[in-house]
């Protein structure tokens, strides 16, 4: 990826006709306004699919520009106006757009939201422990992960901070970033919160339990801004919250703060102390390699975490299952999603985990991979357990299948 010093700016655009957001990236100047066929004319964005000619819009309609680090919107003389927010623009005058304004060009109305801007927005809760310094110091190419699902928006944020002469890692989820953790350490962690599938946050408490990552400076970023969100993002262990728009200027000083403040191998040997989060507390050090614990897709807030010293099935309830032999999944709508009663086995030995199908109904699968009834298959950090329909992760305290010369 190339590195800019153009200022960048990625917006969105909703409404209700479309499928999903538009998602512009401004360096310059964007025309937006509606194709018609078989002329040729300087259009950035055609709205035509949104039924741009219906509602009004102009061949031509605006143009949105960034000046002295603001949004402006003009008005290219078009037929039925451009209002921001209920008021109509003067054909050719400048107007500051602001995130969370609403655009209309003639009778279509679209939301905006500002994504990245290069010094508006990013409103800081930080760790009380932590310190802010005031001078930015560029990097030297220290690595940075990115787990962001949304790719454009994970472009525009490494695009960021290469600026800050840093190097990336990009996950679009939170298995694939666990597996990239574990390959290679990075020396800080920016994480989206809403990610589909298992919680942005779920992934910040995984490294949190790891006793050598324990202190890796964590970014989350939001475009939810509730107080219960900001306590809730502390309490799996980030050191920042950022929230929407981010500021590019504020990304770049917060990561080389963070990065500048932490020492590799000055970690204390510890696991964070998590709120509401008893999981790796639960389990002794002396335990800590026969641990294992599981996210339930669509469930991400209530991992199941057990320590494997003798085989554990799962399945739906059984008479006399003991619950430390026997997972229930009844909870999780299991019967619905086709598991048996009787459905996996998962075993430990020599420090290695694997599953057994039991002959299932519906059949058990690795990675999306149908596994043979009794047959035992090893399983690696991250992989995904699938019970008829039912999608398991599974990730262990320590890794059995991460040698040192992997780390």
């Amino acid at each position: 990826m190339s590195n800019t010093s153009s200022p960048l700016w990625v917006l969105e655009l909703n409404a209700p006709q479309m499928a999903k957001p538009l998602k512009l990236h401004l360096e310059d100047r964007l025309i937006l306004g509606r194709n018609v066929a078989g002329e040729t004319q300087q259009l950035d964005v055609d709205l035509s699919p949104y039924g741009a000619e219906a509602y009004g819009v102009s061949r031509q309609h605006l143009v949105i520009a960034h000046e002295h680090n603001r949004l402006m919107v003009t008005d290219l003389n078009s037929g039925n106006g451009t209002f921001i927010n209920g008021h109509r623009l003067k054909p050719g005058e400048a107007h500051s757009l602001g995130h969370g304004d609403q655009l209309q060009l003639g009778r279509l109305r679209l939301d905006v939201q500002i994504i990245i801007s290069p010094t508006y927005g990013s409103s800081i809760r930080k760790q009380a422990s932590l310190q802010i310094h005031d001078q930015t110091q560029p990097g030297s190419g220290q690595l940075v992960m990115i787990v962001e699902d949304d790719l454009e928006i994970a472009r525009a944020l490494a695009a960021v901070v290469e600026q800050a002469g840093y190097t990336t890692k990009l996950c679009h989820e939170v298995v694939g970033a666990i597996r990239a953790y574990n390959q290679k350490t990075p020396s800080a962690i920016i994480i989206e919160q809403l990610l589909p599938d298992i919680n942005g946050l779920e992934f910040c408490r995984y490294v949190r339990r790891d006793v050598h990552g324990n202190a890796l400076p964590i970014m989350v970023i939001s475009a939810s801004r509730p107080i219960s969100t900001v306590s809730e993002v502390m309490q799996a262990g980030a050191d920042i919250f950022l929230d929407r728009p981010v500021s590019a200027k504020e990304l770049r000083h917060v990561i080389s703060s963070m990065i500048s403040q932490h020492k590799p191998g000055g970690a204390p040997i510890y696991t964070k102390h998590l709120v509401g989060t008893a999981l790796s507390g639960a389990v002794p050090p002396e335990s800590r390699r026969d641990a294992a614990v599981l996210f339930i897709a669509g469930h991400s807030e209530t991992p199941i975490t057990l320590n494997v010293k003798q085989p554990v099935s799962f399945g739906r309830a059984v008479s006399g299952g003991s619950a430390k032999t026997h997972v229930d999944l009844s909870r999780y709508d299991a019967i619905n999603f086709g598991v048996s009663r009787l459905h996996m086995m998962l075993h430990n030995q020599d420090g290695k985990f694997y599953v057994q199908d039991l002959d299932s109904i519906n059949g058990t699968f690795i990675n999306g991979d149908p596994i043979k009834p009794s047959e035992r298959i090893l399983i690696a950090n991250g992989d995904e357990i699938r019970l008829g329909q039912l999608r398991m992760y599974i990730y262990f305290l320590e890794d059995p299948n991460i040698t040192a010369s992997d780390s």
